[in-house]
């Protein structure tokens, strides 16, 4: 955003006032508040005010919409320069598989590219990979001074393990990495236990119910009523 004074005499187009101009989204706007009145009837002075009020508007307009625009690509688009397998769908928080904090042994981790001071959050046996995820959003609001409400929508929507898979895949076959597949386990761990859980209610709904069984539970539940009712009717 730009606003700019031309003084009488200084541009050979003879316009005199001030100038607004803006680029948003690489589209340029401009607009143009003179200084030379209409009709005398209208005082210079107020007239002059009264273009600067404009000018300064329009300054201040065009500011917050730039400002509005350059949020909302943030947290919708990935930045241009992300690297391939890389980008969660906005930016300020990439994938990454690497060694964090001078250790030996590779980890699946969330970057939150804190400018100057960029932030891995590992995936590990004791910190899942939507509870790395929720730490690294958690970050990634305050760094960026982004919505709540924002963060919650990204927060249901955690990166899928397969994207972890297939940046292994890349930075083995484009990287000359040797990253084995042991690398991926923790991160896979919640999608294990849940197809787990899945088996499970899966054989017990199968799983025939014996007559004996079901003159049990009856049997047993009618012994409960009954012991209730006494115990009742003894304190009535």
């Amino acid at each position: 955003m730009a606003i700019q004074f031309y003084d009488k005499g200084e541009l050979s187009s003879g316009f005199y006032g001030w100038r607004v101009a803006a680029t948003i989204r690489g589209k340029r706007y401009q607009k143009y508040f003179s200084l030379r009145r209409s009709s005398d009837a209208v005082p210079e002075t107020l007239w002059h005010r009264y273009q600067k009020t404009r000018a300064e508007y329009y300054d201040v307009r065009w500011s917050m919409r730039a400002a509005a625009v350059k949020y909302l690509d943030f947290i919708r688009t990935e930045h241009a320069r992300t690297k391939p397998y890389r980008g969660v769908g906005f930016q300020g928080i990439t994938l990454g598989i690497g060694t964090i904090g001078g250790g030996q042994t590779e980890q699946c981790y969330f970057q939150v590219n804190v400018p100057g001071n960029p932030v891995r959050i590992a995936i590990t046996e004791h910190q899942s990979l939507s509870q790395a995820w929720g730490k690294a959003l958690s970050l990634w609001g305050e760094a960026f001074q982004i919505r709540h409400k924002d963060i919650e929508t990204r927060r249901q929507n955690p990166p899928a393990p397969e994207q972890f898979k297939q940046l292994r895949r890349h930075m083995n076959d484009e990287q000359n990495a040797s990253l084995g597949v042991g690398v991926l386990h923790h991160v896979y761990a919640e999608q294990r236990a849940e197809l787990e859980r899945n088996k499970s209610r899966s054989r017990l709904k199968d799983q025939p119910v014996e007559k004996d069984e079901l003159l049990d539970v009856h049997s047993r539940l009618e012994r409960e009523i009954s012991e209730y009712m006494e115990r009742s009717g003894t304190r009535a």
